[in-house]
């Protein structure tokens, strides 16, 4: 009975935590220390939020395209931030990867990973896309090539149901 009490309370906070009349507004620096907040990125237009780390090969491909679909969608309001799960030490690598591939989208930095399982992350990547209201439309995890087809697909539906 204590099980199924404590189950049941899980179920009931993580279900409260994302309805669509909430949105956690975190609080990040990003690369050059800056303090960014999601409703900025809201103000916006609809977010897709992507957590990764240096050492994930999966994450870096998945970055790389949400990169060339950021280009193209960027004026109609879309925001990509990828978020990364490294640690606190690795901030310099990061910055300097960042800039080595030229990228132009808000990178953020949750090094305790508060961010990450706050949302449900498990595995990397993992990606949520969110509406201008903040709710969660879609979660993704993991990425293979080929899924950059399905992530436009979704992004490209939630912009034109923001306007």
């Amino acid at each position: 009975m204590k099980k199924l009490s404590i189950i049941l309370i899980a179920v009931f906070f993580f279900s409260a935590k994302f309805t669509n009349s909430q949105v956690y507004d975190f609080d990040l620096n990003d690369l050059d220390g800056n303090s960014v907040k999601l409703t900025q990125l809201l103000e916006k237009g609809p977010v897709m939020l992507s957590f990764w780390a240096l050492w994930c090969i999966p994450c870096k491909e998945e970055m790389k395209n949400l990169s060339e679909i950021y280009k193209i969608y960027q004026d109609s309001g879309f925001v990509y931030a990828a978020v990364n799960n490294d640690d606190t030490k690795s901030v310099g690598k990061v910055k300097s990867y960042i800039e080595s591939k030229n990228y132009k989208f808000t990178v953020l930095l949750d090094t305790d990973k508060k961010v990450f399982e706050t949302y449900g992350g498990q595995n990397l990547p993992f990606s949520i896309l969110l509406n201008k209201k903040g709710e969660v439309v879609k979660t993704y995890s993991g990425f293979i090539a080929g899924d950059e087809s399905k992530l436009e697909e979704d992004i490209i539906k939630v912009i034109k149901e923001s306007k």
